[in-house]
């Protein structure tokens, strides 16, 4: 990718419009955190989702911002905390789908078990590769059962199937990434990505609040 850079009141950010749509993820995911109400083991960890993902993001828009070169040791302290904090967005969601739709089944214990296994193995590989594969496979194998079980059971909640739909939506960086899609060198595929994280998250937090409201009523 070309190199892009602005400079604001002295200070030189690099890759300025992946670190602005980093930033309007961050807020977008803090605004859902305070929006949804209801306390219960469902949404509490949705929420938990949102908050994890949004510091994630957060962490992702400094590493872009201030290293020209992604690499070093301070670098690296900043990229493998992001995949860290990734990761575990990814098991909130997965206990969030658990509480929501999975207790109730038949071997819902094994999935529990399942989820804490996932997260220790891939926080390890974290720090083992040094690899962004580490979490687009965590993220595959975490979010497409919890999109097929969303779905499964549409017919419990409309709200379910806005979580399996944004889910969906959020497959497609993969394509934009593959295909390097870009528009101008300020708004490259990261910034594609991006918009569409935005979309995906809304459409989850939709499903979210929706079958949370319903159940605090009930």
């Amino acid at each position: 990718m070309i190199e892009t850079s602005i400079t604001i009141g002295g200070f030189l950010i690099y890759e300025p419009t992946t670190v602005f749509t980093d930033l309007l993820i961050t807020i977008l995911c803090f605004v859902f955190v305070n929006r949804i109400k209801t306390r219960n083991a469902t949404s509490n960890n949705w929420k938990l989702f949102f908050l994890f993902f949004g510091f994630s993001t957060l962490i992702g828009a400094m590493s872009h911002a201030f290293f020209k070169e992604h690499s070093g040791i301070y670098y690296k302290a900043f990229w493998l905390s992001m995949q860290t904090l990734n990761i575990l967005s990814v098991f909130f969601a997965q206990l969030g789908a658990y509480y929501s739709v999975l207790i109730d089944k038949k071997y819902n214990r094994i999935w529990l078990y399942i989820y804490y296994v996932q997260l220790i193995v891939f926080i390890s590989f974290v720090f083992i590769f040094h690899n962004f594969l580490v979490v687009v496979i965590d993220n595959a194998i975490g979010l497409i059962p919890i999109m097929v079980i969303y779905y499964m059971n549409k017919h419990e909640n409309d709200g379910y199937k806005y979580i399996a739909g944004g889910i969906l939506i959020s497959f497609l960086t993969a394509f934009v990434h593959g295909a390097k899609l870009s528009i101008h060198a300020y708004f490259n595929q990261n910034d594609i990505s991006h918009l569409l994280l935005m979309i995906s998250l809304y459409y989850i937090y939709i499903g979210v609040k929706h079958f949370t409201d319903i159940k605090a009523t009930t």
